[in-house]
């Protein structure tokens, strides 16, 4: 009985043990940063830019150096609900940049990401369109979300490549499929439009309803114009 009793007694305390470092996991500064960043994309399902910006805070109160650069993203433009300011974000990306790039140069994708909008909006590097693209196609190979993103960008708009409608159009198809509400919002634009893909307004309609479902106003705003024209 003894032995029995002792032996439940380990494997409740090993329970217990497992339990607590599964909540240490998820509460870690890495695991804050990739919740925020879905929310903010709407790969869970909606977009909650207090949320992401609650978790992204969160993660980098101990200065993570990941969540510092994400800080100087958020501030450069305007983001998640941030106001933008240009001075605090190149601060903020002056005082990680060393540590981003290393990381990036182990391999690791969202860091890549992180330089590929350093050189896109000058965050401690000099702005370098080409280069930006370079980092966010080392992202993409793995399978970074955002770099998918806005390579469909670099390409709607031909900064740091030559504008190409329809290769844009193929990014954000692989950002949407994650996703991502911008992107979905930006090929019901293609496809009503015929823009870089042959016009179908029922994938218009599809892409602009997953957008909306995740609470993009604009995506709702032009299928309700669109299912009105119709």
């Amino acid at each position: 009985m003894l032995n029995k009793m002792s032996l439940n007694q380990m494997r409740f305390s090993l329970a217990v043990l497992a339990l607590t470092i599964l909540g240490c996991a998820a509460s870690s500064p890495e695991a804050q940063l990739e919740e925020s960043i879905q929310w903010y994309t709407g790969e869970l399902g909606s977009v909650d830019d207090s949320q992401a910006r609650r978790l992204l805070e969160l993660s980098a109160t101990d200065g993570n150096a990941m969540s510092v650069m994400w800080l100087a993203r958020v501030y450069s433009t305007g983001r998640m609900t941030f106001e933008a300011d240009k001075a605090k974000a190149v601060s903020l990306a002056t005082s990680v940049i060393d540590d981003i790039e290393a990381m990036a140069n182990q391999g690791n994708g969202e860091a890549m990401l992180l330089m590929g909008t350093a050189y896109a909006e000058g965050l401690a590097k000099e702005v370098d369109p080409e280069m930006a693209v370079q980092w966010y196609r080392d992202a993409a190979a793995l399978n970074n979300t955002l770099a998918l993103h806005n390579l469909g960008n670099v390409y709607a708009s031909g900064t740091g490549v030559p504008q190409d409608d329809e290769l844009a159009a193929q990014w954000w198809l692989k950002a949407a499929h994650k996703g991502d509400a911008i992107p979905q919002l930006r090929l019901g634009g293609v496809y009503e439009q015929g823009r870089g893909v042959e016009k179908d307004i029922d994938e218009a309609v599809r892409w602009y309803s997953d957008s909306a479902s995740r609470g993009n106003q604009a995506a709702a705003a032009a299928l309700k114009r669109l299912l009105a024209e119709s």
